[in-house]
């Protein structure tokens, strides 16, 4: 299996929480966010690892060329962009003909994360991919799935209300393959967000977006939210 990490963003929270390193080497549980992403996928069956890194973040740079120096298969792709969909584009481009993507700061049960991978690995059609969902939120503007009757998701919501067919939100990870890309592009070259290409690639193209729901999981947004995921992982 192929992986992206999105470590494109600025991180702006830990900035102003007076954070001095980047965002993704903050340490959790004594590893940093980045080097536990690497080190599941690796427990994964990772063949490549590509990882879109903000490129004016030199320590952070450092950090991944080190990984490839190690012996991990990791490329680094930096990227200059506000825009979240572009990091997902940077990130995947060229990675296969299926491939999982993670923001950088998703926090997850790993054994939940080896379910995703088998249930990801066994759908053989370049029509179907399969998004984390989750049941618990803690954003006050999360992004809302609509899931119809036979389980798709067919549409996304940022903030506001759930929908009516119950509360359910993004987790942060996507099986992707490159026909769901080609598909939302048909109808919008370059979404605003990740947010936007969910939305586009659930309501407006024939790609089946297919759930696996986690029992919880959450974004690492801020100083606060390092113990609540070192709480969060050392239960399980």
């Amino acid at each position: 299996m192929n992986y992206a990490i999105l470590a494109g963003g600025q991180g702006s929270r830990f900035v102003k929480d007076g954070v001095q390193v980047p965002k993704p080497l903050v340490k959790i549980l004594g590893r940093t966010m980045l080097q536990r992403l690497i080190d599941l996928f690796m427990n994964n069956g990772a063949e490549r690892i590509t990882v879109s890194a903000n490129a004016n973040m030199p320590m952070l740079l450092e950090a991944l060329e080190q990984c490839v120096k190690s012996g991990f298969p990791v490329e680094v792709r930096p990227i200059v962009t506000d825009n979240s969909f572009v990091s997902l584009q940077n990130a995947c481009r060229n990675l296969g003909d299926k491939f999982i993507a993670t923001t950088v700061d998703a926090m997850f049960f790993d054994s939940e994360f080896s379910e995703f991978v088998k249930k990801f690995e066994s759908m053989n059609s370049e029509e179907d991919v399969l998004m984390g969902l989750t049941r618990f939120v803690d954003d006050p503007s999360p992004l809302y799935a609509d899931l119809n009757s036979d389980g798709l998701v067919v549409d996304y919501r940022y903030g506001g209300e759930p929908f009516a067919s119950g509360t359910i939100v993004s987790a942060g990870i996507y099986g992707l393959t490159p026909a769901s890309f080609k598909a939302v592009e048909k109808v919008c070259a370059v979404p605003e967000s990740l947010s936007d290409f969910q939305r586009i690639l659930a309501a407006r193209t024939p790609i089946n977006v297919k759930v696996f729901e986690f029992s919880k999981a959450f974004d690492v947004d801020c100083v606060h939210d390092v113990s609540v995921a070192e709480d969060f992982l050392s239960t399980k």
